[in-house]
Order: C-alpha cells, then sequence, then structure tokens
C-alpha cells in the first residue's frame, strides 16, 4: 500500500500499521498520523531510533496466534507489529526511577497493538535498559527480541547463567537472527556450543565462536553428535527427534524449542479444543522425556530483566556483537518482512527508524 509522505503533526507520529491480515505487500501502510502513545505508569516512551523484524513478526501478519493474542487484549486493528526497542527516552510515565529523558534504552516489548514499528513507542520501565555505547541503535535492535525467546528456550532445557559454564550446548540455526546472539551469549558464559549452518553460514558460526558447525546439506548432525547437556530448535520442529537423539540421559539435561503447535492449534481449533490438544501434546512429550530424566519444554517470549542487563553487560564488554544481514527504512517494511519470509538472511534484519 502507498506510503504517506506528509509531515508528522504534534501528537502524531510516522508508523506502519496493517489493518487486516495479510501478505506484507498487500497490508502494510506507513503512515504520518498514527496517534502518538502516552506512557502509562511504570512506562516510558521511547523515540525508536530502530527496531527489527523477526519471523514472529511475520506470522502474526498473516494471522498467526490471533485468536490467543486476542483473549490476553493484544489483537485487533489498526496493528503496530514489532518487538524490539532502541532510541531514546522521550518521556517518563508515573512510578519511573532509573531513567530520564534523553537516555538511550534497549529492550523488548511483549506483544501488543501497538508495536515497534513506529517512530514512538511505550513500553514498561522494566523491560528496557540503557543502551551500551559500544552498540549503535541499529546493532542494539538487531539483538533482543530474538535473544530473551531463545533464552526462555535454554531455561525450559535446564540452562541458565550460573550452570551454563562447562555444559554442551547444541543450537539448531546457529546463523539465523536468533541463532546469531544466542550462540555468542552460551560461549561467553562458558559453555561448548554446537549448531548447525547452511553453506553461507558456516563460517559465520565459526567466527561467533562455535566449537562445533555442522553444514545441514552435507552432514547430519543426529550421526555427528551426541553427549549434550541442552538442545534448542530455533527454525524446524521437524528434527525434534532427531535434537532429542543427541542428548545425555539425566538429570540437567534438556530441550527447548522455539517452533510449537500452540497457537496453531488455537487458530485451528479454538481455546478450548486447540487448548487441550495442545496440553494433552506437550503432557504426552513430557512424560517421554522424563523417563530419561530430561526437561522438555515449548518456550515463548518473556520479559526478563536479568537476562537483558546480562546481555548489554556482555555488548559494552564486546563478548556479544550484533550481526545486521540487511537494514530497511521504515517506509519499505513490506519488503523487510518479504526477505525475512525467505528464510535465508543471515543475521537479522533491521529497520531503521531515524
Amino acid at each position: 500500500m502507498p506510503s504517506s509522505t506528509a509531515a508528522t503533526t504534534p501528537g502524531r507520529m510516522r508508523a506502519a500499521p496493517i489493518g487486516r491480515f495479510g501478505a506484507a505487500q498487500d497490508v502494510f501502510e506507513v503512515v504520518n498520523d498514527a496517534p502518538m502513545p502516552v506512557p502509562g505508569d511504570g512506562e516510558v516512551l521511547v523515540r525508536q531510533r530502530a527496531t527489527s523484524v523477526n519471523p514472529i513478526d511475520c506470522r502474526r501478519r498473516a494471522g498467526y496466534g490471533h485468536k490467543l493474542l486476542r483473549l490476553r487484549g493484544v489483537s485487533g486493528f489498526p496493528l503496530v507489529l514489532g518487538n524490539d526497542v532502541s532510541g531514546d527516552v522521550a518521556a517518563v510515565g508515573p512510578g519511573v526511577s532509573g531513567l530520564r529523558v534523553g537516555d538511550a534504552v534497549f529492550g523488548a516489548k511483549e506483544p501488543s497493538t501497538r508495536g515497534a514499528y513506529a517512530e514512538y513507542c511505550a513500553v514498561r520501565a522494566e523491560d528496557v535498559v540503557h543502551k551500551p555505547d559500544a552498540l549503535s541503535y541499529a546493532q542494539a535492535a538487531a539483538l533482543l527480541y530474538a535473544f530473551l525467546s531463545a533464552w526462555a528456550a535454554l531455561g525450559d532445557a535446564g540452562l541458565g547463567a550460573r550452570n551454563a559454564a562447562g555444559k554442551r550446548i547444541f543450537l539448531q540455526g546457529g546463523s539465523g537472527g536468533t541463532g546469531v546472539v544466542t550462540l555468542q551469549v552460551c560461549k561467553a558464559l562458558g559453555a561448548y556450543v554446537a549448531t548447525t549452518a547452511g553453506p553461507a553460514g558456516v563460517d559465520l558460526c565459526r567466527s561467533l565462536g562455535a566449537d562445533e558447525v555442522i553444514n545441514y546439506r552435507t552432514q547430519d548432525f543426529g550421526r555427528i553428535l551426541s553427549g549434550f547437556d541442552a538442545a534448542v530448535c530455533l527454525a524446524d520442529d521437524a528434527e525434534e527427534d532427531k535434537m532429542l537423539s543427541i542428548l545425555r540421559p539425566g538429570p540437567g539435561s534438556g530441550y527447548g524449542t522455539l517452533v510449537h503447535p500452540l497457537m496453531r492449534l488455537v487458530d485451528e481449533k479454538g481455546l478450548v479444543r486447540g487448548g487441550l490438544r495442545a496440553a494433552a501434546t506437550l503432557h504426552s512429550r513430557r512424560l517421554a522425556q522424563a523417563r530419561n530424566r530430561r526437561s522438555y519444554g515449548w518456550s515463548l517470549f518473556k520479559p526478563d530483566r536479568p537476562a537483558l542487563e546480562m546481555l548489554a553487560a556482555l555488548a559494552a564488554e564486546g563478548k556479544v556483537r550484533a550481526v545486521i544481514d540487511r537494514t530497511y527504512p521504515l517506509e519499505d517494511i513490506a519488503a523487510a518482512h518479504a526477505y525475512v519470509e525467505r528464510g535465508r538472511s543471515k543475521g537479522k534484519v533491521v529497520v531503521a527508524i531515524g
């Protein structure tokens, strides 16, 4: 849809909402007269400098998860997608301490109808931290939502900052937008990391510190790897059985996945039937892994301030860097979505807002 070129007016802002679900080129409209959010209790208003496109944004744009999100009050139109926040504090709501107007911050916003594909974004103050000087706004935007989603999966697999050192971790899809940051964090915490990548991503994963990189076009990681403490599915749940096969039995080992049928089942069968089917499926898979004394979890993004602070500290120390595949202006958000949906990006696709 065409973009607006008129100047913004006071109390209004530039944003890229959708008015219905559908293909990227059909539903996005960049406008200059979207209402500017007002920060509520415990919130700050951030003047966005950059954000990024996550695969979940593309799925939500097409209608994925709308029944479950509607129950949480975060569905409806116009819908502004986007979760990665990177910019400057423009206003501070009641009850906020530790942040002032002008502070450079980054963080991740929970799913809402007023997301980050906009010039201004209201976000809970506890969900942003000061941006390290070592990161540009674009680099900061490339790290956030993806990492916190994967961090939740690592937690479901039984790993965290305190026990990662010395553990053997397998990450499926290490060269993707989620994999590149998660790989670096795991290495910074002292873990041994193996991952998969296509031919174009093998060298990238090695440069980020991966101990083993399996070229999935020519090698079968299920035949090469064994005895791992944790496996995290970031891309394709069709390989779940193979990932489970490389785990050692016993306490302290586990599997977490970001790719699971919870929201799809609710979309297809409704809250009750779909929810019951999902619960039964998850329960049976957990029981199967419990026989080997392993943990098992279907993971979703969740805010985690300690993890966000850890990521900021590692970035400030130079132990985690952003990997940006392409950068698009907000006016080209439809093209950014189309590129992410092709599944060939190495690192993150960033959206510059200015």
